[in-house]
């Protein structure tokens, strides 16, 4: 099917200047049985779309209704005229033949001008397909109705409910002035071919395909995110809404669009298209698109160009999910092998504050607008109360808090959004750091935000949340981060001390480690750590623009992306940390390790690029500057300045190098350096790299032949002789590479890679 579409936009748009874009949502809104309004000034037209699309449709051109309503039509303009023979036997009924509720396409001009009986009867027809012709509900067989408007029904509250059950809008607009010279060609009508429409047989068959396809879980989390970002854009402007009902034309039109892509799971790209779908006044059109775009920027990733294609096609072993008959939760669709329900946060399922309500003892009643003050350390205990830490209400911390009697502190699970203002919660106690805990659990949807916490840790868990601006004197997460955002966080111990799963790290800094267990399927970028990174095994994660004292990556590394990070080795893994592996120690508390890498010890499948690593250690070890062994994996443009590693005698089998140890014949390493005071061997491409001499080991190396960006990522650090990173840790603004010429290209930006393979967009 893919392929037909692609053909028929192409006649579809023949003749015609400017207005591919507006094609394509119109056709992409039919064939999702969804309504559509165009929006513009006269003569752009808006009604020539509509005939088009008529026209892509086998037989639609006799089954086709237009109009132009004015405040003076009457329903007998547009349902039919009244039965004389009806009326005779006292029964109110319309002959419908040939009017609105009996045609497959239609088009109303100007339809926010009707009169309100017009408008009623409209209402059934768009949302149900259903006219209430007299006594009897008549099945209206519309496909679609495409509507236009000279201006969006602004300060009109009645017609909110006619409005909101238009899908998809779109802005026609005059062409722009370089483009004016092509109006003066002429043009004829495309004649479309019985074998270039759809039919009957193409909707059905587009009907039964759309029930198979998969909403994987990261596609879900990105429209709770973008549920949520909306509702906190629009908080204060009543023109914006997004009901239930949308949210489940939404789902209809992601699935529309994946199959019409030839895919059988929707992607990044198909969330793209919500631009068009969640705003209601003009004014926000454009902030709608750039949020939207924004949070699926935060979900891409780098990913190899060999793999962009596959990625966000079809897979057997994804989880299908359906909306349920609620309007507000996702669940496993029937006959699918997925165990347990998938709910939306709170921002599917009505985030935030319930208007009005407020608490005892309580100032201000849970709203963005007016929070519930949180002045005293009862206050805050109170948020272990489930009426009150589990609604989804907004708190604000006024006051330094600091308590000195804490003998028992409450598992407080927590769900809302929670600003401390910078404001500090202190325990003065003997106690150990480590026995108290701010947050047990933090669930869906929460965001907490500038909170210093000292002699106590931020949470035990976080599941699909953002935390941002907030700072512990010890560890700060004490188990797992899933699925949720962390921004420039800070913690003078590990930051997370178990895994890190489905999640965004930005901006973050740790006197330890930034993640103590594994990592998998995240995002990292613009971090640094005193110790490694990470100390678990890191599978399918992006990892960008980091800093660290010690071995980038303690564990394996599989499926992973790895790109301008800075490793300078000043120390070695903890004694504490070792003995977590079963590893030993030395008596002086320096840990003693037979072998280790720069980066990372072992790499499966995955991509190094423009990383640099130096050792200021004396240390008697096998080393290798990048990894240790390489299998299947690819190491490009990187650079290992001086290292201070010799061989541990006892190994002789297994000796340091300046690149990698081993690798196999399905590892591609490529533009390798390393300095010449490094022992090891001038190997171009091999596992030693190329010798460079320590005069030219200077920036205008890095910059012209290695291919480093020094006006966005890197700088020089003229002191210590060496690249810097430009922007790291907390505060720091992401930065993203540019790219590489595309003969040297070996990785992607996936969002990109699927919008651009996206046929409506």
């Amino acid at each position: 099917m893919k392929e037909k579409i692609q053909t028929l936009l192409g006649q579809l748009n023949h003749g015609l200047v400017e207005r591919e874009h507006t094609l394509k949502s119109a056709l992409l809104t039919v064939l999702s049985g969804e309504n559509l309004v165009l929006i513009g000034p006269p003569g752009t037209g808006k009604s020539l779309i509509a005939r088009r699309i008529a026209d892509a449709l086998a037989g639609a051109a006799d089954d086709y209704f237009e109009y132009l309503l004015t405040k003076f039509s009457t329903p007998e303009e547009i349902f039919g005229p009244l039965s004389i023979s009806e009326l005779k036997a006292d029964r109110f009924k319309r002959n419908t033949a040939g009017y609105l509720p009996t045609v497959r396409m239609a088009f109303l001009d100007e339809i926010f001008k009707a009169s309100s009986s017009i408008l009623n009867a409209l209402l059934t027809i768009l949302n149900e397909r259903l006219y209430h012709n007299g006594a009897e509900r008549q099945q209206v067989p519309l496909l679609a109705l495409i509507a236009a408007s000279n201006e969006l029904p602004t300060d009109q509250e009645e017609l909110n409910a006619l409005y909101d059950r238009f899908l998809v809008r779109v802005f026609v607009d005059y062409v722009s002035d370089d483009n004016l010279p092509l109006l003066f060609e002429h043009t004829a009508e495309p004649e479309l071919s019985p074998a270039s429409q759809l039919d009957a047989g193409d909707f059905e068959r587009l009907r039964r395909a759309t029930e198979g396809v998969t909403i994987p879980a990261e596609i879900v989390q990105v429209v709770q995110r973008i549920w949520m970002a909306h509702k906190d854009a629009f908080k204060e402007d009543r023109r914006e809404s997004l009901s239930d009902r949308r949210l489940k034309k939404v789902v209809k039109l992601l699935r529309v669009s994946a199959v019409t892509n030839g895919r059988r799971e929707v992607d990044l790209s198909d969330v793209f298209l919500l631009k068009d779908c969640l705003w209601n006044h003009q004014d926000n059109a454009i902030k709608v698109r750039d949020l939207v775009l924004g949070t699926l920027q935060g979900f891409s990733r780098q990913v190899l160009c060999e793999e962009a294609p596959r990625l966000g096609g079809a897979a057997n072993e994804s989880p299908t999910y359906e909306l349920a008959d609620d309007g507000k939760t996702l669940v496993p669709a029937s006959g699918r092998n997925t165990a347990v329900a998938l709910k939306p946060s709170s921002a599917l399922a009505s985030v935030g504050a319930r208007q009005g309500v407020v608490l005892k003892g309580f100032k201000g009643s849970g709203t963005a607008q007016d929070p519930l003050l949180i002045e005293t350390i009862e206050h805050l205990m109170d948020l272990d109360r489930p009426e009150v830490g589990q609604q989804g209400y907004h708190f604000k911390q006024t006051v330094d808090i600091e308590y000195s009697k804490m003998t028992t502190w409450p598992n407080i699970v927590f769900k809302g959004n929670y600003d401390g203002c910078g404001n500090l919660i202190m325990l003065k106690s003997s106690s150990s750091s480590d026995s108290y805990i701010l947050f047990d659990k933090i669930l869906d949807g929460s965001k907490i935000e500038n909170i210093v916490l000292k002699s106590l840790a931020f949470a035990v868990s976080v599941a699909s949340s953002e935390i941002k601006k907030c700072e512990s004197d010890c560890k700060f997460i004490a188990g797992d981060l899933v699925g949720s955002k962390m921004i420039d966080c800070f913690s003078h111990d590990w930051l997370i001390h178990g895994n890190a799963v489905d999640s965004v790290i930005t901006s973050c800094a740790s006197n330890a480690s930034l993640i103590g267990g594994e990592a998998k399927s995240c995002i990292i970028n613009s971090c640094i750590s005193k110790s490694s990174l990470i100390f678990g095994g890191v599978w399918g994660c992006n990892i960008s623009c980091c800093v660290s004292e010690s071995f980038l990556i303690f564990g394996r590394v599989e499926d992973c992306i790895i790109d301008d990070c800075l490793v300078e080795i000043k120390r070695m893994p903890s004694i504490r940390v070792l003995s977590i592996f079963g590893m030993l120690a030395s008596s002086v508390g320096r840990a003693f390790i037979n072998d280790g890498a720069g980066i990372a010890r072992n790499f499966l499948s995955s991509v190094v690029q423009r990383c640099f690593v130096m050792s200021a250690l004396e240390v008697d070890m096998n080393f290798s500057g990048i990894t240790m062994v390489s299998k299947g994996s690819k190491i490009m443009n990187c650079a290992v300045g001086r290292l201070s590693f010799e061989a541990v005698p006892d190994k002789k089998d297994f000796l340091p190098a300046r690149i990698v140890s081993d690798h196999d014949k399905e590892s591609i390493l490529k533009g390798n350096v390393s300095t010449d005071s490094n022992r090891g061997v001038d190997d171009g491409n091999g596992k030693d790299g190329k010798s460079v001499a320590a005069d030219l080991f200077k920036q205008r190396y890095f910059e012209n032949t290695l291919g480093w960006d020094f006006d966005n990522i890197w700088c020089w650090d003229a002191q210590n002789d060496r690249p810097a990173l430009r922007s790291v840790g907390v505060g720091a603004k992401p930065v993203s590479a540019v790219p590489a010429p595309a003969s040297e290209q070996t990785t992607t930006d996936l969002l990109t890679q699927q919008v651009r393979a996206n046929i409506w967009l």
